[in-house]
């Protein structure tokens, strides 16, 4: 389970340099818009733009490269499923053709176009929040969205699923740890088998801990109010400055998304 705790941790957000020290409020706002431009471009040149230059924000702040693709593995494996269905299914001019096992696969010019530039859409969204994540911390975030008026309730579900997932983690290490040394994984059957007892046994697990951690929150009279106490300071120079770049930039970017391509 290490590579979930790596690309969930927010231990790179809890360094110390120019990016974290970014107002909170300013790096909701610039991602919100940046989503915003990004789903309403019409070619991949705004799509582009952001994946690249999240790629280099995370490297000038020294985030691994390793880091970096270990957090774009998932969303990577879903923007090529798509490249390929619409690949399959979209467009009329072949432009590849082959044979897997007596079924012929027909990828047309038209649905890889159309998937490569959905593809582009969805790495540049994704490297945006990836960018997020590794330079705000959880309280960071808690406490903006506080600021913004976000309902506690929502909040204070963001903070408890993040402080608990790491322990569902180290759970289902723990149990699959377990499994291999009793030989559950030796052949596919019991490997199968094994997973739907460790999925089962997770849900159990789970309950169980979301009832005692109920149980001890009600014992320190907690009764749903707010958990989150941090207060942000008023913006200064800096602050103001930042936010009329963003603002400036933007129209560029919108303008840059409606240039046609083909």
């Amino acid at each position: 389970m290490g590579f979930f705790h790596h690309t969930f941790s927010d231990t790179y957000a809890r360094r110390d340099n120019w990016l974290t020290t970014i107002d909170i409020r300013i790096k909701l706002l610039s991602v919100v818009c940046f989503l915003v431009v990004n789903l309403l471009a019409r070619n991949i040149y705004t799509s582009l733009f952001f994946l690249f230059a999240s790629v280099i924000f995370l490297l000038s702040i020294k985030i691994p490269v390793t880091a970096i693709l270990r957090s774009m593995v998932i969303p990577i494996s879903f923007a090529l499923f798509i490249l390929l269905i619409r690949g399959l299914h979209e467009g009329e001019r072949v432009l590849i053709s082959f044979s897997i096992i007596g079924y012929e696969v027909v990828l047309r010019e038209e649905g890889l176009w159309s998937g490569f530039h959905m593809c582009c859409k969805v790495l540049g969204g994704v490297l945006v929040v990836i960018l997020l994540s590794f330079t705000t911390t959880i309280n960071q975030l808690c406490a903006g969205l506080k600021w913004f008026r976000m309902p506690d309730t929502i909040i204070e579900l963001l903070a408890f699923i993040y402080r608990y997932i790491f322990l569902l983690f180290d759970e289902v290490s723990a149990m699959w740890t377990a499994q291999k040394s009793r030989l559950g994984h030796t052949t596919w059957k019991k490997t199968i088998r094994s997973c739907g007892i460790l999925g089962g046994m997770l849900i159990i697990r789970a309950f169980e801990r979301a009832e005692r951690t109920y149980e001890a929150m009600r014992a320190r009279c907690y009764e749903g109010d707010g958990i989150i106490m941090n207060t942000l300071p008023p913006w200064g120079k800096r602050e103001y400055l930042i936010v009329v770049g963003i603002v400036s930039v933007i129209p560029l970017l919108m303008y840059l998304g409606t240039i046609q391509v083909w």
